[in-house]
C-alpha cells in the first residue's frame, strides 16, 4: 500500500519456494490458474509511476511519525513506535532498517478501551486529521482500531498475547506538511476525550 500511496488500488506480489509456486500455476487446481492474478494495465502503470516517488514519501511519513510520536509520548500518552528507543524492538530495527528512510509511518495510541479508541477515532475524523478507514500507506492519515477490525478474527487469547487490545488506534500518518498543526489537532482531540 505504501508503494502506491494514493489509496486507490490494491496488489500483491507472490512469493515462495519454485515448487509452491509451480503448484499454483496447476492447469487444473492451481490458484493463479483459477482465479487469474495479473493486475490489469492501467492499476500496474499507476503503481509504476508511483513506485518513482517512494523514497520520498517514506522519508516524509517517518519524519511525521517519529515526530508525532515524541510529542504524544511527551504529553503522557501510550504510543507503539519502533522509532522510539523504549520501543522493545528498537535496537533491532535500527540494525534491520536503510536509516536514510527512518522507521516508517505506522504507530499505535493505546486508549485502553474499544469505546475511547471510538471516540478518538471519530473526533480524528470531525477535526480533519484524516479518515477512519482500514488502511495504510496513503498520502492523508488514516487511522483504524485493529482489534475491532482488522485483526477481529483472532481469537481473544491470541490476541492478548500479541498486546493486541481492543483500545488500540493505529495510525498510517501521511504526508502532511505541517506536522506540527497535525499534532495539534490530535492533542486537541486526545486532550477532549480525558476532560
Amino acid at each position: 500500500k505504501f508503494i502506491n500511496g494514493m489509496s486507490d488500488c490494491v496488489s500483491g506480489a507472490i512469493c515462495g519456494s519454485k515448487e509452491f509456486i509451480d503448484s499454483l500455476y496447476d492447469v487444473h487446481s492451481g490458484a493463479c490458474m483459477l482465479l487469474g492474478p495479473v493486475l490489469d494495465s492501467l492499476r500496474s502503470a499507476n503503481i509504476l509511476k508511483n513506485l518513482r516517488t517512494l523514497h520520498i514519501r517514506m522519508k516524509q511519513h517517518s519524519t511525521n511519525a517519529m515526530y508525532i510520536t515524541k510529542k504524544l509520548l511527551d504529553d503522557g500518552y501510550k504510543i507503539t513506535y519502533p522509532g522510539l528507543e523504549k520501543h522493545p524492538q528498537h535496537q533491532l530495527m535500527k540494525q534491520m532498517m536503510n536509516a536514510e528512510f527512518g522507521f516508517g509511518g505506522l504507530f499505535v495510541i493505546n486508549m485502553g478501551d474499544s469505546q475511547k479508541a471510538n471516540r478518538l477515532m471519530e473526533a480524528m475524523q470531525n477535526s480533519n486529521i484524516g479518515y477512519l478507514a482500514v488502511s495504510l500507506g496513503s498520502y492523508k492519515t488514516l487511522f483504524s482500531a485493529p482489534g475491532g477490525s482488522t485483526s477481529s478474527e483472532i481469537p481473544e487469547e491470541e490476541r492478548k498475547s500479541m498486546g493486541l487490545t481492543d483500545g488500540l488506534v493505529r495510525v498510517s500518518i501521511g504526508l502532511d506538511n505541517n506536522i506540527e498543526r497535525t499534532y495539534q489537532l490530535m492533542s486537541q482531540c486526545l486532550k477532549k476525550l480525558s476532560s
